[in-house]
């Protein structure tokens, strides 16, 4: 049976897309998380869960980020893009924003005030075997600094920056499966542009179906807009 695949965004869909084309043009950089710093990273898998990790640490890409590009130490929503190489044929990408906590709050983008001191959620859920579950990620040691991008790369130049990796289910329910470390800013390499809905880790689904619909049209727009 073919795969079913998410409905067609139309009209809302091409006003997305024009809305986030033309915000991208306008900036020259992404509509959103327009200004960021690349880090090679390290991720360690804690345990077989849902999301098949590699058992082996691996070395990833990860992008951080302010989501309104706020300047300086201004509190913003801050992102976390991880690019987990090929696994099967193709890479994976997370994206992760801070957000609340609780089922309304993980949802919902929330400002930070320190690049250690937020929660950061995928927002949307994956469908799975299991059921829906978040990705969510936390600081393992409160080392705050300031939320600017400078503040980042002075913290990360101390000493490598390490995060816990979870699985979060609809009641709440948390799971540890994975270590996110930061080693150092790479400067030189071109930053990638992460797709949460192209990029996905087998068998699972980004949901609602017509909300990731949008969002993969406003995708298209700020990469052809930038």
């Amino acid at each position: 049976m073919a795969e079913e695949k998410a409905p067609q965004a139309g009209p809302v869909g091409k006003l997305f897309h024009a809305g986030f084309h033309a915000l991208a043009a306008l900036r020259g950089a992404r509509a959103f998380h327009p200004n960021g710093l690349l880090f090679n990273g390290e991720l360690q898998a804690l345990g077989r869960d849902d999301l098949a990790l590699p058992e082996e640490p691996v070395a990833v890409t990860v992008r951080m980020s302010k989501g309104a590009g706020l300047p300086g130490r201004v509190p913003d929503a801050l992102g976390m893009a991880v690019r987990i190489p090929a696994v099967g044929g193709h890479p994976w990408d997370l994206t992760l924003t801070t957000s609340g906590t609780g089922l309304a709050g993980r949802v919902l983008p929330r400002p930070a005030r320190a690049w250690t001191s937020g929660r950061y959620s995928t927002l949307l859920p994956y469908r799975t075997k299991g059921g829906l579950v978040w990705l969510a990620a936390r600081a393992e040691a409160a080392r705050n600094v300031e939320a600017s991008l400078d503040g980042l790369r002075r913290l990360v130049a101390e000493g490598p920056v390490t995060y816990l990796v979870e699985t979060v289910r609809a009641n709440g329910h948390r799971k540890p499966c994975a270590t996110l470390t930061l080693h150092e800013v790479d400067d030189d390499s071109p930053q990638p542009a992460f797709d949460p809905m192209l990029n996905l880790p087998p068998g699972w689904e980004l949901r609602p179906r017509w909300l990731t619909g949008l969002r993969e049209r406003a995708y298209e727009g700020s990469r052809k807009g930038r």
